[in-house]
């Protein structure tokens, strides 16, 4: 073989080095930027989608039957995680609970209850939990969430007169709300 051929034959070697590099490095390049992108992603939905208080969401979640991502997706839609928030209509703490309804459902579960236990996120959450489930053994799927927001007397009256959907926005803006949310739980946490 001639010097020549050799140095033809080495020449294509190395072309063929670097179109196989150069395909390399445009098929990673892309794929490492999109895996980045989704761990990103992924990242800041855990921190804006938080399992606060997890072991009170998991006990009362456990005690009434629940799905945890459905309990967090109520806390998130109501209070945004905030122990201390209230409503203008008087609904208080993280599961947005109207003293009435709190002392209701304390009554049902048989435990002691002050109003100013309303913000105890235990307490709240618990009887949150007990009032969820209360719901779901008196609706079907999304008029749980709806009896849960604008409360159960309007909803019987919106099945009663069979009224299609949710007449007021804010109960289903508030359904959609806590259906997407319970679905980005599910997916963040299992």
């Amino acid at each position: 073989m001639s010097v020549t051929k050799i140095e033809r034959s080495q020449s294509t070697v190395k072309g063929r080095r670097k179109t196989c590099s150069f395909s390399l490095r445009a098929f990673f390049l892309p794929v490492c930027t999109a895996v980045l992108a989704i761990a990103l992603l992924f990242l800041f939905l855990k921190s804006a989608f938080p399992e606060k208080y997890a072991e009170q969401v998991q006990s009362a979640a456990e005690r009434f039957s629940l799905d945890k991502a459905e309990v967090y997706a109520v806390i998130k839609a109501e209070s945004g995680f905030d122990p201390n928030a209230e409503s203008r209509a008087g609904a208080k703490g993280l599961m947005q609970l109207m003293p009435s309804t709190a002392r209701f459902c304390a009554d049902v579960i048989g435990e002691k209850f002050d109003d100013k236990d309303i913000f105890d996120p235990e307490v709240n959450i618990r009887l949150g939990c007990y009032y969820l489930s209360y719901l779901k053994q008196r609706f079907d799927g999304d008029y749980v969430y709806a009896a849960y927001n604008a409360g159960e007397g309007k909803v019987r009256l919106w099945l009663n007169e069979n009224i299609d959907g949710f007449p007021i926005k804010e109960t289903a803006d508030y359904v959609k709300r806590v259906k997407l949310y319970k679905g980005l739980y599910s997916f963040l946490y299992k």
